[in-house]
C-alpha cells in the first residue's frame, strides 16, 4: 500500500510548516494587504504578526491592520499567529508592568559583603551602602532581608564554618559587632526592584503566577475579546519570543552562572523552596550563591536555587500561557535565550531549556545574527552579537528543540525555528536552503522564516527582507523553499524516530561545577552519522526499558550517554544506577561525578569513564539501528524517520569543500528511491540487499563499562539483540553529494511508492566542458525583471562584482551561448559554482530553478540539438547594491555564473 505522506509530497498536498514573522509596522493597510498577498504567494500557510515595530499596539490603529490580515488569511487559508506583547522580549505586557503593583515587578536578591578582621571589640558598619558605579548600579537601597557573617580563609575567597546571624544587631543603620579573631565577610541580603537588566526593568516577574496573568489580561484577554470567533480557525495561537530571567545587568553574558556577581531572580517564594530542598533553614546559605565554601557546601544550595528558580519558571510562565491558549483552542508556541548555553544559565536564559518549553505546543529555538554559519561547526567565530561557539550551535541547538519534541507529548513531535533573521543582506535562499537542510535532518519540523517587513526599502531593521517591497531580486524563487520545506516537514513526521542514543542533558550537573555540554557527545556520535536525542535527568523518572534499551515516551535508545562532569545531584545517580541495574547501557564520557546529597562515590564504584576518543568506536558496537556509511565523513549528517513500509532516510553533506562519495547501509531490507523535495519527483536509485553481519560481541556488560562482565546477572550481548530491527538484512545505496547538497531516501518495501511514478536511474557519462564560449550578458534589477538591458560580452566566466565589472549589481544576469555537441540524447548540465539562484533553458526549453548547490539540471532526449543555445539567469543577493550593517559581519560571495559549465551524456540504468 502506497504510503500516504510520500503521495501527499509527490503531489505537493501537505500542510504548511512555515510561519514567518509579519512585522507590523503601523499600516498603511493598503501595504499590509499587499505584504500579506506575497506572504501567501510565496506558498506560505501562515504568519506570525510580530507586533514590536507597531505605533499603536492594541489600539485602533493596530486592529485595523490585523482586520485587513485575518481578511485575507481567510480567503487564502492561512493561519495566524500573535507575536504575544508589544516588544521584544516577550514580558512587558503591553506595558502594564510600568503602573502594576509592586508586588507584581520582578525582583533581585542582591548582595553585598565587607570583608573585616577581628580581635576588634565595638566595630560597626553601615547598613546602607547605595551602588552608584558598575554593572550593579542602583538607586533603590531595596529592603534589607538578612545580614550574615562567614570567617573566611586569608587567602582566598573560600568560607569556613558556620554563618553568624548579626540582623539582630542593627541600631538606627548602623550594625554592631564584636569582631572575633579572624578574617571575616559580613554579608547584607536585600530584596530590591531594582539591578538586573536595565532593558528589561519594566518587565513582568516570570517565577510568579500573578505577574504573568498581567501579560494574559493585557494582552491575550484583549486580543481573545476581540477575535473570539476566529480561535481554532483562522487564529492558530501565540508565540512568545525570547522571556528569561534578565538577572544580569550584561544582557548578553550567555554565561552568567551562580557565582557571578550579579543580582540572582527573588521572589517570596523561592525562600521556602530552598529550605524544603535543603532540609533546613536556608537563609544563612543565602551567601553561597555568590561565594564559595571551603568544603563545598555552595553545590548543594546553587543546586537548590536553580532547580527552584527554573521550576517556578515553568509553572508560573510557561505552562500558564500554554493552559490559557489550549483553554482557548489555540496554541502556544516560541523560545527562549540559548545562545552559547544559555538555556541552562541564568541572565538572558530561563535556567533550564526542556522546562521553559514545558508549557508550549512546539518546542522552539532561533538561529538569527550569523548564529549558524556553513564551515563553523568546531570552535569559536565571530558574529553580529560577539562570538559563537560552533560546537553549540551546530550541534546542540536544534537537537535541544527536536529532542523535546520527541519527549514531550503535548508537542507531538513537532518543533520550531525562528530562522535567518538578521543575518544580511549577504543571506539569499542558497543559505536559508542550507539552513533548512540543517534543522530539517535534526529532526526540526517548521520554520520561521525572519522576516516580512512592509515598511519603505530599504528597511535597515534586521535583514533579509523576503519580499522587500519588490526589492528583493530573490523573492520570485521563494516558494520554491517553501514548497520544499512543506513537502520535507510532512514527510519526516508522522514516523518513528529512530535515533540510537540519548545524552544526558547537562544543565544539572552543571549547576554544580564544572561539566562537559552535552553536545560534545552529540557531535561525536552526529559526525559519526549516529543519530542522538538529548534528554533532560527529569524524564529519567518516568523511563521504562524494553529488553535492555531505554524507553522514553515513543523513542526508544540503545544506549545513554552521560557528559563528563565533576558532580551529579543524588537523585539523577539514583536513576542512572537504576537503568544500569536494569541493562541499559550507560556510558560515561572523560569522567565518572562524585554524587552529591548521597555516597560520593556510588557512581564511581560503578562505572569507569570512556576517553572521548573512544566513544564512536563503542557506540559502534552498541546499536545495529544506525545508518552506516562507509567512509570517514564527519561532514554528512543523517536522520531516519521509520514509517512502517519504508524508511524516510535523510543525508545532507554540511561540508564546504568536500564531496562525500561512498555506500550507506540502512538497517532496512527492501528496495530504494530517492525523493527530489523540490518537485516531488521520485527516482529509482541502484540499491543491493546485504546480509547481515556477524554479531560483534558487545563490550557493554552492565554494570562496568567497558570492562567485562562485573556479576553474573549481566549477559554478554550480541549486537543484534540491542533494540534491533529484527529484519536479518539491510539496503545498501552508492551515495556521491557535493558540497552542502542533501538526498533523501524511501528504503523498504516497495509497495510503499507503487503507483507513483519513478525516473529510471542513470548513468552519467564523461562530462565535456562547454568552453571556450562567448558568454553575451544583460541584466535586471529585481522591478524591472523581466524586461533586460543589454550589459557586455564575456569570453570567460568571472566574478560579475569585480571592481572593473558590475560591483554594485544586485538582481538577475542574464548568460547566453551557443554551444555543440550530444545532439538528441538525454544529457546533465552542470553549472559548476553559481551565487546564487539558476534558471536555465537548453533550446528554449526551461529546465528549471535552482536555488543552492548543486546546479545540476537534467536535460531530456531530444532537447539538444548539434547547435544548441543555452540560457541561464543567475540571481544574487541584495548585499551588493545594499551593503548593511548586519553582513559586514560575514563573508561575501562573489557574484554570477561562474563554472565551469560542463555537459555529460546520460543513460537509463537498471538495478
Amino acid at each position: 500500500m502506497t504510503l500516504d505522506r510520500l503521495r501527499d509530497a509527490v503531489a505537493g498536498q501537505v500542510p504548511n510548516a512555515i510561519m514567518p514573522l509579519f512585522w507590523q509596522k503601523g499600516g498603511p493597510v493598503d501595504v499590509v494587504r499587499e505584504e500579506m498577498e506575497k506572504i501567501a504567494d510565496a506558498g506560505i500557510g501562515a504568519v506570525i504578526l510580530e507586533a514590536r515595530p507597531h505605533p499603536e499596539f492594541l489600539e485602533d490603529g493596530w486592529w485595523r491592520d490585523v482586520d485587513a490580515v485575518l481578511e485575507i488569511a481567510r480567503r487564502r487559508g492561512m493561519k495566524v499567529w500573535f507575536f504575544d506583547d508589544d516588544t521584544f522580549p516577550t514580558g512587558h505586557a503591553g506595558g502594564a508592568v510600568q503602573d502594576a503593583a509592586p508586588e507584581l515587578r520582578r525582583h533581585f536578591l542582591t548582595e553585598r559583603h565587607t570583608d573585616v578582621v577581628g580581635p576588634a571589640v565595638g566595630a560597626s558598619l553601615i547598613v546602607e551602602r547605595r551602588q552608584f558605579w558598575g554593572p550593579a548600579a542602583s538607586l533603590d537601597p531595596g529592603t534589607l532581608l538578612h545580614v550574615f557573617a562567614y570567617e573566611r580563609a586569608e587567602d582566598s575567597h573560600e568560607l569556613i564554618g558556620e554563618p553568624v546571624d548579626l540582623t539582630g544587631r542593627i541600631v538606627d543603620g548602623i550594625l554592631r559587632w564584636d569582631i572575633p579573631d579572624g578574617c571575616w565577610r559580613v554579608f547584607f541580603l536585600t530584596a530590591t526592584a531594582d539591578g538586573g537588566s536595565a532593558r528589561h526593568a519594566n518587565h513582568i516577574d516570570y517565577l510568579n503566577a500573578d505577574s504573568t496573568q498581567l501579560l494574559i489580561d493585557n494582552v491575550y484577554e484583549r486580543i481573545h475579546a476581540r477575535y473570539a470567533a476566529e480561535f481554532g480557525g483562522t487564529i492558530a495561537g501565540f508565540f512568545s519570543d525570547e522571556p528569561g530571567l534578565y538577572n544580569d545587568p550584561d544582557t548578553f553574558d550567555f554565561g552568567s552562572q551562580l557565582g557571578k556577581p550579579v543580582p540572582l531572580p527573588w521572589n517570596h517564594g523561592i525562600l521556602p523552596l530552598l529550605s524544603q530542598a535543603l532540609g533546613t533553614d536556608a537563609a544563612p546559605l543565602l551567601p553561597l550563591l555568590w561565594t564559595p565554601a571551603a568544603d563545598g557546601r555552595e553545590r548543594a544550595v546553587r543546586y537548590a536555587f536553580m532547580d527552584a528558580v527554573s521550576r517556578l519558571y515553568s509553572e508560573n510562565f510557561g505552562r500558564r500561557l500554554g493552559d490559557w491558549c489550549r483553554a482557548h483552542d489555540v496554541e502556544y508556541i516560541g523560545h527562549v535565550i540559548e545562545d552559547n548555553g544559555a538555556h541552562a544559565h541564568l541572565g538572558p536564559g530561563a535556567g533550564h531549556y526542556f522546562r521553559a518549553m514545558a508549557g508550549q505546543d512546539m518546542a522552539g529555538i532561533d538561529i538569527i545574527g550569523g548564529q549558524v554559519i556553513p564551515g563553523f561547526s568546531r570552535g569559536p567565530f565571530a558574529n553580529m552579537p560577539g562570538h559563537a561557539d560552533g560546537e553549540f550551535f551546530h550541534f546542540g541547538l536544534a537537537k535541544l528543540a527536536s529532542s523535546a519534541a520527541h519527549l514531550d507529548p503535548l508537542k507531538h513531535g513537532r518543533s520550531m525555528c525562528e530562522t535567518i533573521g538578521a543575518y544580511g543582506w549577504y543571506a539569499g535562499l542558497r543559505l536559508f536552503t542550507w539552513l533548512t537542510n540543517h534543522l530539517l535532518v535534526r529532526g526540526v519540523t517548521h520554520i520561521v522564516p525572519h522576516a516580512f517587513s512592509p515598511a519603505p526599502f530599504p528597511d535597515l531593521d534586521c535583514p533579509p527582507h523576503f519580499y522587500a517591497r519588490g526589492e528583493n531580486p530573490q523573492y520570485r524563487h521563494h516558494h520554491l523553499l517553501s514548497a520544499y520545506t512543506n513537502r520535507l516537514s510532512h514527510l519526516l513526521q508522522g514516523g518513528a524516530h529512530i535515533a540510537p542514543f540519548a545524552v544526558l542533558y547537562h544543565a544539572d550537573a552543571e549547576w554544580l561545577g564544572a561539566a562537559m555540554p552535552s553536545e560534545r557527545p552529540v557531535r561525536l556520535l552526529a559526525e559519526a552519522q549516529f543519530d542522538a536525542d538529548i534528554v533532560p535527568a527529569d524524564a529519567l523518572r518516568a523511563a521504562s526499558v524494553s529488553g535492555l534499551s531505554l524507553v522514553l515516551v515513543q523513542e526508544t535508545y540503545d544506549a545513554l550517554i552521560v557528559p563528563g562532569s565533576a558532580f551529579l545531584p543524588s537523585h539523577v545517580a539514583e536513576e542512572l544506577l537504576r537503568l544500569d541495574d536494569l541493562g541499559v547501557p550507560v556510558v560515561f564520557v572523560d569522567a565518572v561525578p562524585e554524587v552529591v546529597g548521597g555516597e560520593p562515590d556510588a557512581l564511581r564504584a560503578r562505572f569507569r569513564a570512556l576517553p572521548q576518543t573512544e566513544l564512536v568506536e563503542a557506540a559502534s558496537g552498541l546499536t545495529d539501528r544506525a545508518v552506516r556509511v562507509s567512509v570517514e565523513a564527519p561532514s554528512l549528517r543523517v536522520l531516519r524517520i521509520d514509517h512502517g513500509a519504508a524508511d524516510v532516510v535523510m543525508l545532507v553533506n554540511e561540508s564546504v569543500r568536500d564531496r562525500v562519495a561512498g555506500v550507506v547501509t540502512v538497517p532496512r531490507a527492501g528496495g530504494a528511491v530517492a525523493l527530489d523535495a523540490f518537485t516531488g519527483r521520485l527516482t529509482a536509485v541502484v540499491s543491493a540487499p546485504v546480509a547481515p553481519a556477524e554479531s560483534p560481541v558487545l563490550a557493554y556488560a552492565g554494570r562496568s563499562w567497558p570492562d567485562a562482565p562485573a556479576h553474573a546477572e549481566a549477559p554478554v550481548l550480541a549486537a543484534a539483540s540491542v533494540a534491533g530491527t529484527g529484519e536479518g538484512a539491510a539496503t545498501q545505496v552508492d551515495i556521491d553529494l557535493a558540497p552542502g547538497e542533501a538526498l533523501v531516501l524511501l528504503v523498504g518495501d516497495p509497495a510503499a511508492w507503487d503507483g507513483i511514478p519513478i525516473v529510471p536511474a542513470a548513468a552519467v557519462g564523461e562530462p565535456r566542458r562547454l568552453a571556450p564560449l562567448s558568454w553575451t550578458v544583460a541584466t535586471a534589477t529585481a522591478t524591472e525583471y523581466p524586461d533586460f538591458t543589454a550589459w557586455r560580452d564575456l569570453d570567460e566566466l568571472v566574478p560579475l562584482d569585480r571592481p572593473d565589472l558590475l560591483p554594485r549589481f544586485s538582481g538577475t544576469a542574464r548568460y547566453a551561448a551557443s554551444f555543440t555537441g550530444l545532439a538528441g540524447v538525454a544529457a546533465r548540465l552542470d553549472l559548476g559554482s553559481v551565487h546564487e539562484i539558476a534558471r536555465v533553458r537548453v533550446n528554449g526549453v526551461d529546465l528549471g530553478t535552482r536555488i543552492a548547490p548543486p546546479y545540476v539540471f537534467d536535460v531530456p532526449a531530444g532537447v539538444l540539438t548539434g547547435d544548441a543555445t543555452l540560457e541561464v539567469e543567475v540571481t544574487n543577493t541584495l548585499v551588493k547594491a545594499q551593503p548593511d550593517f548586519f553582513s559586514a559581519f560575514a563573508q561575501q560571495d562573489p557574484a554570477g555564473l561562474l563554472g565551469p559549465v560542463t555537459l555529460a551524456p546520460v543513460v537509463e540504468v537498471t538495478s
